[in-house]
């Protein structure tokens, strides 16, 4: 038994070692001291934890290390008021998917158009150049991104939505060293918020992957975002006098929010400050801020839903099998097997 495991399955289930106790009959002292590494549990211990877990008590044994919040390979949206439960379960829960992945990633090689690379900021001058680097670099024609999800995952990516039980974070990214890079999106976005979001992920990805935390990332993440799915020397001239009903007409073309199209708009000098507080404002009066009118068509991640596919059908895995590799029940499992998208090819 790995004891930082049996925390990291606990977390991600959002239960106290008290509540774990009541429903595995495991005594608190004892699950206190087999997580801090003082005492193994027994077979009939460990297999009642993992029980009440939902995992595989082989699970409990892997030797992955997980990535925290604080790491430089684990950026999130930073949201002070949120729970250190809450946040515990969504780190735990992200980890869990990481350590998932890398199994699934066994065997397989993705058919790839394009690469993610790190961008060093100091060289290129800015996150605006970072993301007009990326846009030459994968071919992206002018105007609008078309597919962000698409390419995203046709250059390595693997894109997963969840739901997070909060609103307060938007998306979790992570790169670790080995595997592919993993953006795990909140659920709950629209899928306008979606596109911008995930560009917001790939630019920490790209520009801040393996450097220390940086106080300003967030900031530049949004600056990246904004350059890679609004070019500057495209859109100027678009966000001229721009008002709702502007923004709203330019909304469709552009595949982003109208508050993101007014924030550009002030960005690039196109609007005072004044009047983009005026129009959000305005905004938010209208409801707007959590629901724009006329949303956008969803776009769906496929790779994971693939690697599924090919380990149940070129490699004849069983349901049953594929979720004892991977630590689940098979209920769990089967509620997260696909339905169609790009198709991978074994490694042979």
């Amino acid at each position: 038994m790995n004891p930082r495991m049996l925390t990291l399955a606990r977390d991600s289930r959002g239960v106290t070692q008290k509540q774990l106790e009541v429903g595995s009959g495991v005594a608190q002292s004892l699950i206190s001291k087999a997580e801090t590494g003082v005492r193994q549990l027994r077979d009939e211990e460990l297999r009642a934890i993992a029980d009440y877990l939902r995992v595989t008590p082989e699970l409990l044994s892997w030797r992955d290390e997980p990535y925290g919040f604080g790491s430089a390979s684990f950026f999130h949206r930073k949201q002070q008021s949120l729970s250190q439960r809450i946040l515990r379960e969504i780190q735990a829960k992200v980890n869990l998917l990481r350590m998932r992945l890398e199994r699934l990633i066994d065997g397989l090689a993705v058919e790839l158009d394009r690469s993610i690379s790190r961008i060093d900021l100091d060289e290129v001058g800015g996150p605006q150049e970072a993301a007009r680097r990326l846009r030459a670099a994968w071919n992206v024609p002018m105007g609008p991104v078309n597919q962000l999800v698409s390419l995203v995952e046709r250059a390595g990516g693997v894109v997963i939505r969840r739901d997070f039980a909060t609103h307060r974070i938007n998306a979790i990214s992570i790169w670790h060293p080995g595997s592919m890079p993993l953006f795990v999106l909140n659920d709950s976005l629209t899928p306008e918020r979606q596109r911008f979001v995930l560009a917001h992920e790939l630019g920490h990805i790209v520009m801040h992957e393996g450097e220390p935390p940086r106080d300003n990332a967030e900031r530049e993440a949004d600056l990246f975002a904004e350059e890679l799915l609004m070019p500057s020397a495209e859109i100027r001239t678009d966000l001229a006098e721009i008002d709702l009903r502007k923004a709203a007409a330019l909304k469709p073309y552009w595949q982003v929010p109208m508050q993101s199209l007014v924030l550009r708009a002030e960005h690039l000098g196109t609007i005072s400050n004044s009047r983009s507080r005026s129009l959000h404002a305005y905004m938010n009066k209208l409801g707007y801020l959590p629901i724009e009118p006329l949303p956008l068509s969803r776009e769906e991640p496929t790779v994971l839903a693939d690697m599924y596919r090919v380990h149940l059908t070129e490699h004849g895995y069983s349901v049953s099998e594929l979720a004892f590799v991977l630590g689940m029940f098979e209920d769990e499992l089967s509620a997260e097997l696909p339905k169609s998208g790009q198709r991978l090819t074994l490694v042979r």
